[in-house]
């Protein structure tokens, strides 16, 4: 089973539900307390490679703070993890849709070759 931070709820960066604004855009700009706009605030963002040391060789999942690059992040807050990347997915789907999801294997290359091989 995966373990996974709920970022629908106020409970784990934000001082409101997502969307309780009553905005469509919600999100880094919108102010309304959400998760995604909470996440420096609350102190929920961390270095991804202090992440990487605690979780070797599992399937990692991270939203993505305002002003970093989403497609090379520096820094996180990861919100699922797991060795097996269906039960990663499957988690990351529950995300709500105003998050940047960065998602990826957190391992050696042969061992994602072979996984690669597997799922194909």
């Amino acid at each position: 089973m995966p373990i996974m931070i709920n970022l629908t709820s106020a409970e784990h960066g934000g001082t409101s539900v997502c969307g309780s604004c009553g905005s469509a855009s919600c999100g880094p700009d919108c102010g309304c307390g959400c998760p995604y706009a909470g996440m420096h605030q609350s102190s929920k963002v961390e270095p991804i490679a202090r992440v990487e040391q605690r979780y070797p060789n599992e399937w990692l999942a991270f939203v993505i703070p305002p002003g970093e690059d989403e497609y090379h992040p520096e820094q996180g807050m990861l919100v699922v993890h797991s060795a097996n990347d269906a039960e990663v997915w499957a988690a990351v789907q529950r995300i709500t849709h105003n998050q940047v999801v960065h998602v990826y294997f957190n391992g050696q290359l042969d061992d994602y070759l072979a996984w690669a091989d597997t799922a194909a």
